[in-house]
């Protein structure tokens, strides 16, 4: 048995390559052998639709959903909200207008804007009508965004207005897409008159709200697709992960029970995309536990202005936006007086040690020194949740004492529904991704090719649980390739530390993921860069706390090239074949030596050892990632 902030260690068979099964023993708290599934306060909620019913009755005239409000053209310091019955009402008539107007609509509906309260009301429109919502994440680039429409047979789509043109622009007659619900840009003014002869149809959201005959609902069931997400593929397309109600119900459980209970005081404004799962599961929890949700304008330069109006209580995000937060107080701390800065060095010390040795996170004479940081967020967070990509221990550590509050930091994929890994509110470890969430299980296995065994308790981490899918849209070959025996392999490696937490190392898939959340598939991209001329081999670079793509080059034996022209050459082969900027190399380092099996920098087979070559070429990478931040 582990402690609260520990794993512990399931007493069954396990193969010699591999770790015993590592789970949370708070599950036993609920009467479960080792994982939950379900609200141990309400059982009868098996899906996002039972969600809000409950809720509705529950906290009938409490906030729920609230957008910034726009008038005399700019926007006001004030939010406006609906409760959860006018939310309902709303659902009900945008379903039944879309069983009533669109008798042709399949079962997948699209979603292509950044977070809106109409987004919300779309999604759970599909649920009371059970049509199954496919989000749509921008940053995919527009061919991704085709496939998408077209795979999953997106003939309606919800998209925010200042989208279209980008979308007409891009598609051909052989496009499944018909129909276009237009959500409006409050300060973009939406020229239906220009598509007027276009073959697509054009809908305004709003008037799909006044429908004059309601439906009954049909209810989705728990196993049943809540959404289908999609993600990167390691065939270069995006694979569609498919999520159900019940997989999202476990993790959200799991999140309440183990991480944080929210409660009708909190306040949470939500900013990250909606199409992202994280986002998601923090919506559920928040529309369970009573607590309202403020939407952001959907510019990220207003994001301070609109912390501070509705200065929330529990705030989410990537490490990236945590890194701004750190480069900005590094940036001010620079202009100010010696002894400022040696105070606030002072404070970071004396803080540091209270936490690390005693637990204590507040000192009320160090904290006002804080006092101007934490404003930045609107100066009442009492939890911060981070996930999306690996999280520096520096940089945690930084958050902790400068908010003065509760920060933790999960581990999960689209495949986990959200976090499979996780810390406790109270937990004040660095560097660490926690332990097991309650509503799962996991474990180690070999590596082999990269050093890594079970016997010395790390290696690829394996999950299985109540979160993990049981599948991907139309797509047995990932299947087949991501799943074994019931175990999700997630290709990321992961050690036991010390103290009893599981602590991610290093990353063993070929798709990576970048410190802003923006995913790369290295085989996609060395079928690519290794085309340019002169060039013999090609090692692709992307740590785990790394903003772009940098590069080891080996040349051709005669040709002579210098760094600019090779950086020159993979720009332009990456606009000939459409990448997206953060697949582009930013920093190239050609060594003299080639990679062999020789000097360990191959395998026998002529694979290269990425954390080998990583290694030897350290302080060159860390040098290229310097020069071009």
């Amino acid at each position: 048995m582990g402690s609260d902030y520990s794993v512990s260690y399931a007493d069954i068979e396990n193969k010699e390559n591999e770790t015993q099964v590592i789970y949370n023993a708070v599950a036993k708290k609920y009467g479960e052998e080792r994982y939950v599934s379900n609200y141990p306060d309400a059982p009868e909620i098996g899906t996002l639709y039972d969600v809000i019913e409950y809720t509705a009755k529950k906290f009938p005239d409490i906030p729920f959903l609230g957008n910034r409000i726009y008038a005399n053209g700019k926007w006001q310091n004030e939010f406006k909200f609906m409760n959860r019955l006018e939310f309902r009402k709303q659902r009900d008539a945008l379903g039944s207008s879309l069983r009533t107007n669109f008798p042709s609509l399949g079962q997948n509906v699209g979603i292509l804007s950044h977070n809106r309260v109409e987004w919300v009301l779309a999604q759970h429109a599909c649920y009371a009508y059970r049509y199954v919502p496919v989000p749509i994440y921008d940053t995919f680039g527009i061919d991704n965004m085709l496939f998408i429409i077209n795979f999953a047979h997106l003939t309606h789509v919800f998209i925010f207005s200042t989208k279209v043109q980008m979308l007409l622009d891009a598609i051909d007659e052989n496009c499944c897409l018909t129909d276009l619900i237009i959500i409006e840009s409050e300060d973009t003014p939406f020229n239906y008159d220009q598509y007027r002869n276009h073959r697509i149809r054009f809908h305004k959201f709003n008037d799909l709200l006044s429908c004059p005959h309601i439906l009954p609902n049909t209810p989705p069931k728990p196993q049943d697709p809540a959404f289908i997400m999609f993600t990167s593929g390691t065939s270069g397309n995006s694979k569609g992960v498919v999520i159900s109600h019940s997989n999202m119900i476990a993790t959200s459980s799991a999140t309440i029970i183990y991480v944080s209970h929210f409660t009708t005081k909190d306040r949470y404004l939500s900013y990250l995309p909606l199409a992202h799962v994280f986002e998601s599961i923090l919506h559920v929890i928040a529309q369970k536990s009573g607590t309202p949700i403020a939407i952001y304008s959907g510019d990220i330069k207003r994001l301070t202005e609109e912390f501070k109006i509705i200065r929330p209580t529990v705030v989410s995000g990537v490490p990236r936006v945590f890194e701004r937060i750190h480069e900005g107080v590094q940036a001010q701390l620079k202009k100010k007086s010696a002894m400022l800065q040696s105070v606030f060095s002072a404070a970071i010390s004396i803080k540091s040690a209270l936490l690390r040795n005693l637990r204590i996170k507040k000192v009320p004479i160090f904290d006002m020194i804080f006092n101007p940081v934490r404003q930045a967020m609107g100066g009442c967070c009492r939890l911060i949740v981070c996930a999306g990509s690996y999280m520096p221990p520096e940089l945690s550590h930084f958050m902790r004492l400068a908010f003065n509050c509760d920060f933790v930091i999960g581990y999960g994929l689209s495949e986990t529904s959200g976090p499979i890994l996780g810390q406790a509110d109270s937990d004040c470890h660095d560097g660490t991704c926690g332990i097991p969430y309650p509503c799962g299980e996991v474990k180690l296995v070999d590596v082999e090719e990269m050093g890594f065994f079970a016997s010395k308790k790390e290696g690829e981490l394996l999950v299985r649980g109540a979160g993990v899918i049981s599948g991907y849209y139309k797509n047995p070959e990932e299947q087949k390739i991501n799943f074994e025996d019931g175990w999700l392999k997630t290709g990321d490696i992961f050690r036991v530390t010390e103290s009893g937490q599981l602590q991610m190392v290093g990353r063993r898939k070929e798709i990576i993921k970048l410190s802003q959340g923006e995913y790369v598939s290295i085989q996609k991209l060395m079928n690519i860069y290794t085309q340019v001329k002169g060039v013999a081999q090609l090692y692709i670079h992307a740590g785990m706390s790394s903003r772009f793509l940098t590069a080891v080059a080996v040349l051709e034996n005669g040709f002579a090239a210098d760094e600019n022209f090779l950086l020159k050459k993979f720009a332009e082969i990456g606009k000939e074949n459409k990448l997206n900027g953060f697949e582009m190399i930013r920093g190239v380092f050609i060594s003299p030596e080639e990679f062999s099996p020789a000097n360990g920098l191959l395998t026998p087979s002529m694979k290269q050892c990425r954390r080998r070559i990583a290694e030897k070429y350290a302080q060159q990478l860390q040098a290229l990632e310097a020069k071009s931040a």
